[in-house]
């Protein structure tokens, strides 16, 4: 019996801003399966770590950071396909001038 292992996704902050990530993904029986997720808020110079699903077949992955009392900016949305892979990245910047890069895992 092989158990199917989900993916992931990490994402580390070393911007100068407190940053929020969501994940939303489909199932190929979108009608009963969709998975929401997020992070919660996270300070500077701390990763995060959420399990992609293994029934999913579509992902968005989106980072904001915190611009303002309950006001968030997009850092970045990325959309894949597949849960068997693993995706990291690093928020780096500011409030302002924030940037993104995928890195290797």
């Amino acid at each position: 019996c092989v158990v199917p292992i989900d993916g992931f996704i990490r994402v580390c902050n070393k911007g100068g801003y407190l940053a929020k990530c969501y994940l939303q993904s489909r199932a190929a029986d979108s009608a009963r399966r969709n998975h929401h997720d997020d992070t919660g808020l996270f300070p500077v110079a701390q990763c995060r770590t959420m399990e992609i699903p293994v029934i999913a077949v579509l992902n968005r992955f989106e980072c904001k950071s915190l611009a303002f009392i309950a006001v968030y900016k997009s850092i970045f949305v990325q959309e894949f396909a597949s849960s068997i892979f693993n995706y990291c990245y690093e928020i780096t910047g500011t409030t302002l001038n924030p940037k993104w890069s995928q890195t290797r895992c």
